[in-house]
């Protein structure tokens, strides 16, 4: 007998329809994904708010530090720029101090020397009475043949009368292999003649420029000095030209 298979029975259930009950949970869901991104929309927004107020904080702050940085950079400036001016008011006086004590150094030589000038006129040894040559000086010029020269003649002891008479001046030396003299008045527009004249009581300056020959050495300076009438005396002197030259003034 063949088998006849019968169809499984399914269970049905009725169940009532309801077509907005679907739409109902469809807009609840929206309403609280809507409500979710708004509420991350607000705590982000606050933290985010937070953050900004922080960094404008920060940024005053970095402000207000470097004006305050500014302002300690500039009084220490200030304070640089005084203690260099102070330096320098500093330095300078010292430099005025020395040059003023170099300037009273000169002139206190200067004040001796004219003592001793003064001593030697009015209170000399009994040898050195009557005339002498007292100093002879040589400076050299910017130009290198041209010298400014300057002779003393003084009447050492009694002074109550004049001294007259003249001195002879010569500069010794070789030119092209041969020594000669040369008269002063060669060589010095100041004076025009071989026999200078003088006339004095206490002393009297011979001052002038010379300009040496082109090829011309010198080596010496002679003096010859001739008193005439009642205190007739005669003085020779010869000088060397380098240290007159080096400021080594020479004089009896």
């Amino acid at each position: 007998m063949a088998k006849v298979k019968v169809a499984p029975v399914r269970q049905m259930v009725v169940v009532p329809y309801r077509p907005w009950r679907r739409w109902l949970v469809r807009i609840v869901g929206i309403v609280i994904i809507a409500l979710a991104v708004y509420a991350a929309y607000l705590y982000g927004f606050q933290s985010g708010g937070s953050q900004y107020e922080t960094l404008l904080n920060q940024r005053a702050e970095l402000r207000q530090n470097l004006r305050e940085a500014e302002q300690r950079q500039e009084a220490l400036r200030l304070r640089v720029a005084q203690l260099e001016r102070g330096s320098e008011v500093d330095r300078q006086a010292n430099e005025n101090a020395r040059q003023t004590q170099l300037e009273l150094s000169g002139r206190i030589a200067e004040l001796e020397e004219e003592v001793a000038l003064y001593q030697g006129i009015m209170s000399p040894s009994l040898d050195n009475e009557g005339l002498r040559i007292q100093e002879v000086t040589l400076e050299p010029t910017s130009s290198s043949d041209r010298y400014r020269y300057s002779l003393m003649l003084t009447q050492a002891g009694n002074n109550s009368q004049y001294l007259q008479g003249f001195v002879g001046v010569n500069i010794v030396g070789t030119q092209n292999g041969e020594r000669i003299a040369l008269p002063l008045k060669d060589v010095s527009e100041a004076v025009d003649d071989v026999d200078i004249r003088f006339r004095y009581r206490y002393f009297q300056d011979i001052k002038g420029d010379l300009v040496l020959p082109e090829g011309f050495i010198p080596d010496q300076i002679q003096v010859i000095a001739q008193a005439v009438g009642d205190r007739a005396a005669r003085v020779e002197a010869s000088y060397s030209w380098l240290d007159l030259e080096n400021g080594n003034n020479v004089g009896q």
